[in-house]
């Protein structure tokens, strides 16, 4: 409060608050006069518990009880940290075949503010090392979520297996995305972009799939999904300069 009082009226702060039920974190905030946000522990632990039920896993419980549903401008969204890789006090480190689906729900959605942990970018040493996976998915992720996670949201959360999102883009971000998770079988769904990409054509910027989708007149169309995965369709052939620019009128 007298750091923002001074000359810092945006000051960001995140606390750690350790638990994992919405009443409690509810009352935390409440408490603390929503002067800070935290981090969303409820979300990790839902991450955690896909991670090791695989396809028995209902993908739409991914919101239950978490503080990004309920309160997103408070919510920093994690997959994991320091305290929940393996060997440490709370251990509860989120398998890495679901760590691209994870990555995928907290950056390229609207609601949340996602931190991106060192280990699973650069790696881990030591007793546990685990491998950094940048160049395996996270790159392009963040490259996602810097060009294309822009615009209104349309959500799909309509299948236990299989749920997806679009994000139609913006005047500065002129091009959106459509982005498809399955933790079951290879999965379609109908998903709406919008009606100004009519006619063009897009593709699975994760290089998982390798058609190329064709979007109806109507600003629809059915995008795909391998196994166990994530796909991310943008409008083929876009640039990053023509992502961060406004089309031409």
């Amino acid at each position: 409060k007298s750091v923002r009082e001074k000359d810092r009226p945006d000051f960001f702060v995140v606390g750690e608050y350790w638990k994992s039920d919405y009443e409690t974190i509810a009352d935390y905030l409440e408490e603390t006069d929503f002067s800070l946000d935290l981090f969303d522990v409820s979300l990790h632990y839902n991450f955690h518990t896909a991670s090791q039920q695989g396809s028995a896993y209902d993908l739409r419980e991914l919101f239950t009880d978490t503080l990004v549903s309920k309160n997103p401008t408070h919510s920093v969204t994690f997959v994991d940290n320091h305290d929940s890789q393996p060997g440490q006090s709370l251990e509860s480190f989120v398998d890495a075949w679901f760590k691209p689906l994870a990555y995928s729900f907290i950056l390229l959605r609207a609601e949340g503010f996602p931190c991106l942990f060192y280990g699973d970018y650069y790696g881990i040493q030591g007793e546990n090392p685990i491998e950094g996976q940048a160049d395996n998915y996270l790159d392009a992720l963040l490259y996602l979520r810097c060009n294309h996670a822009y615009g209104p949201q349309n959500d799909y959360f309509d299948h236990a297996n299989c749920v997806g999102w679009t994000r139609e883009g913006d005047a500065q971000h002129p091009y959106g995305m459509a982005v498809l998770m399955s933790n079951g079988d290879e999965g379609e769904k109908l998903m709406h972009v919008g009606s100004q990409y009519a006619g063009t054509t897009f593709a699975d910027y994760t290089g998982n799939r390798e058609e190329k989708i064709t979007i109806d007149e109507e600003g629809n169309a059915t995008f795909l999904v391998n196994g166990g995965s994530v796909s991310v369709w943008v409008q083929d052939g876009i640039t990053p300069e023509e992502a961060f620019h406004e089309k031409d009128e």
